[in-house]
């Protein structure tokens, strides 16, 4: 691992933070507004109780999520990237094979959404089916 590849990790690690955060602090606000809500009801004064005094906190800047294809676009690629490269595949191949064959390690649901998706159109078959550690096997077809 480089060092510049370290910096881009540790900085997509803080993003995924101050995204978390985020999450956490709209689901805490949410929170609170159902249990007022439930307060009022049940009092029957039509009054929620008077909110305890929350620290502010220091507001945060957007964080922009990861720059990538959107997540149907990114599968329609991988399933053409696949496709591609079924002629390099041997006759019975597994997950871990079509990455080797893209050069690349897609995402796991990602890469069996497309193989899925080869089963669907015919482009292969599944062979055995996977289980616990054992990966799924495929066979191609002449389609």
């Amino acid at each position: 691992m480089t060092h510049e590849q370290y910096t881009q990790h540790k900085s997509q690690l803080d993003e995924q933070l101050r995204a978390g955060i985020q999450l956490l602090e709209a689901a805490h606000q949410a929170q609170v507004r159902a249990l007022d809500f439930v307060w009022m009801l049940q009092s029957g004064t039509g009054l929620a109780a008077p909110a305890a005094p929350v620290q502010a906190a220091a507001p945060r800047e957007a964080v922009p999520p990861p720059a990538r294809s959107q997540p149907q676009e990114y599968l329609v690629d991988l399933v053409a990237d696949v496709r591609q490269a079924l002629p390099d595949l041997p006759e019975l191949f597994t997950g871990a094979d079509v990455s080797a064959a893209l050069g690349r390690k897609p995402e796991r649901t990602a890469l069996y959404r497309a193989l899925r998706q080869l089963l669907q159109d015919g482009h292969a078959v599944l062979e055995t089916p996977g289980s616990g550690r054992q990966p799924a096997v495929y066979r191609k077809t002449e389609a």
